[in-house]
């Protein structure tokens, strides 16, 4: 017991952040006197209520990952609810612990604040996936530091795969890693291959369930990307083509959508969100590049955060809404809120810097929040 107080006295600031975080969930409810039970079952919760009733009736469904429908389907609303606050309570904790690796506890502190005030502070709260996406790769992501427990990375970069299929960048980030780990260290090549199998047999058996399920069940393993297309009627694209959109979005009045002055604002501020949470994301990693190159020597750790936030980066912007018809990057800014990298990234900038980027995501966290809760499905 006396293990359990001292733990719990050690990471006092963990549990600080993360009951804030539920003030500022509560506070937007305050403002927009919209009744939890209603908010708890918004938009994709919907989806994944059906699946866990129905199972994947129809290919479009197929595009939300089977990690969350199979817990609402087990544990019910409540149980959902109760391993997502968990899972975001542990998040913190492994941010925590890798921030340490770099910063000062004060810094560690800060990181955690702007975690908690960020977009996570809602869709942590309901049925959504950022709650456990988040402690899986920054879970994962922390055992990679360690180099320790492959069987148990394995099992959670699996995991983050079947929860959303962003997961996969970090699959192939740690996988990155460890290689580059095993050539600087060739006196021990057997075991870091070792490392290598024992973490990655299990984490492809697990990612590859549901592709195998779609093969069986729809016939096409790749469904849930071609749904994206045929069934949400979204389009192609790449970054380039996507931040191009989201300008012509925000300078022009090209895409006038419904024609409601309310519409035209609140995509404009989509766009904006997104083209400035990718200019930072971009910001940051050139930063980390850089600093690696005036040190004259490539951090492992660091390398791999930098390649998986920009196969994350790559990744979102492949796929977009039609700008004739809808906000182009609708939910992107809650899509970066999620890559863990970001929050590290942030935490290497001066206690200034990180006290402005604190009162900025508060502030924008509270009203997309608000906006989403009031039934913006955008955003």
């Amino acid at each position: 017991m006396g293990k359990v107080i001292k733990f719990i006295k050690d990471n006092k600031d963990v549990l600080i952040c993360y009951l804030g975080s539920k003030i500022l969930f509560i506070l937007v409810l305050l403002i927009t006197q919209r009744p939890y039970a209603e908010v708890l079952g918004l938009f994709d919760a919907e989806h994944y209520r059906d699946i866990a009733q129905f199972g994947y009736y129809v290919d479009g469904v197929t595009v939300f990952f089977p990690v969350v429908p199979l817990l609402l389907r087990v544990t019910g609303s409540a149980g959902l609810i109760v391993i997502n606050q968990i899972a975001y309570i542990a998040s913190l904790y492994y941010l925590k612990r890798i921030v340490l690796k770099f910063a000062t506890e004060t810094r560690a502190v800060l990181v955690l604040a702007l975690v908690a005030v960020s977009p996570l502070s809602l869709f942590t709260s309901i049925e959504y996936t950022e709650a456990l996406f988040f402690f899986l790769t920054v879970t994962a992501f922390f055992l990679f530091t360690e180099d320790k427990l492959p069987v148990l990375t394995g099992l959670l970069l699996g995991l983050s795969v079947a929860t959303r299929n962003t997961g996969s960048l970090l699959f192939f980030a740690v996988f990155a890693g460890m290689v580059m780990r095993a050539a600087g260290n060739r006196k021990d090549i057997k075991g870091h291959i070792s490392k290598i199998l024992l973490c990655f047999v299990p984490a492809t058996m697990i990612s590859l369930i549901y592709p195998v399920f779609l093969q069986i069940r729809f016939g096409n393993w790749k469904v849930f990307m071609d749904a994206q297309y045929d069934y949400w009627i979204r389009m192609r694209s790449d970054i380039f083509r996507t931040v191009y959109i989201s300008l012509k979005v925000i300078f022009t009045n090209i895409y006038t959508f419904d024609g409601t002055v309310d519409t035209i604002i609140l995509f404009k501020i989509n766009e904006i969100l997104s083209t400035g949470c990718l200019a930072l994301s971009v910001l940051l990693i050139a930063r980390e590049i850089l600093r690696m190159r005036r040190q004259g020597k490539i951090n492992i750790n660091v390398t791999c955060a930098v390649i998986y936030s920009v196969l994350f980066i790559l990744a979102i912007g492949l796929t977009i809404r039609d700008p004739a018809l809808d906000c182009p990057t609708a939910s992107f800014y809650r899509y970066y809120a999620s890559m863990f990298p970001l929050y590290l990234g942030l935490g290497r900038l001066n206690d200034k810097q990180v006290k402005i980027s604190f009162a900025v995501t508060a502030l924008i966290t509270v009203l997309t929040s608000a906006v989403f809760v009031m039934g913006a499905y955008f955003y």
